[in-house]
C-alpha cells in the first residue's frame, strides 16, 4: 500500500497521519509524481481500513445473532423435552419449572445478543467519529494548501501575481 520499505499503516488515524504529513509537505507533492503515487496509495489503503472495520462490526453483530439463535433453539429443545415428559407421566411441575427455565434461557440470550449489538455499534460509531475528524483534518490541510497554492499562482484571492509566500506555505 505505501512506498517499498515503507510498512502499511496499522490504522486508520496512522494513515490519514501519514497522508497529511505527505500533503504537509509543500509544493512536492505536486512536482513529483511519485508523491501524488503515495497520497493515492495512503488513500486507497484507508478505504480498505474503513471497510474492515465496518466488516468487523458487522461480524460481531452476526455473532450476537447466532448466540440468541442459539439461546432460542435450546429453550425450544427444553420445553420440547418437558412436553415429552410430561406426556410419559411426568409431573406437571417439571413441566413448569422446565418453561421456566427455558423462558429464563431466552431473556439472558436476548439480552447478552443486545449487550454484543450495543457494543458492536459503540465501536463502529467510535471508528467513524476518528475517522470523520482525521478526514476533516486532512481536507482542512487541502484546502489551505489550495489557497496558498492560488495565492503563488494569482489564482487566489489574495495573490500578487509572481509572488511566493514561503511563510505561508510552511504554515500548512
Amino acid at each position: 500500500m505505501t512506498s517499498p520499505g515503507t510498512p502499511s499503516p496499522r490504522s486508520a488515524a496512522e494513515c490519514l497521519d501519514r497522508l497529511e504529513a505527505l500533503l504537509e509537505s509543500g509544493s512536492s507533492i505536486f512536482g513529483r509524481r511519485s508523491r501524488l503515487d503515495e497520497a493515492r496509495r495512503l488513500i486507497t489503503h484507508l478505504r480498505t481500513l474503513v471497510t474492515q472495520g465496518a466488516a468487523r462490526a458487522q461480524q460481531v453483530q452476526s455473532e450476537a445473532e447466532a448466540v440468541l439463535r442459539r439461546a432460542q433453539d435450546e429453550a425450544r429443545r427444553i420445553v420440547l423435552e418437558a412436553q415429552e415428559r410430561a406426556r410419559g407421566g411426568v409431573d406437571a411441575e417439571v413441566v413448569r419449572g422446565a418453561e421456566l427455565e427455558a423462558q429464563t434461557l431466552r431473556e439472558e440470550a436476548a439480552r447478552e445478543a443486545e449487550d454484543v449489538r450495543r457494543q458492536a455499534d459503540l465501536y463502529a460509531l467510535k471508528v467513524f467519529e476518528r475517522l470523520d475528524a482525521e478526514v476533516s483534518r486532512v481536507l482542512s490541510t487541502i484546502k489551505r494548501s489550495k489557497a496558498i497554492l492560488g495565492d503563488r499562482n494569482g489564482t487566489g484571492p489574495s495573490a500578487a501575481p509572481g509572488r511566493l509566500d514561503n511563510e505561508k506555505m510552511a504554515s500548512v
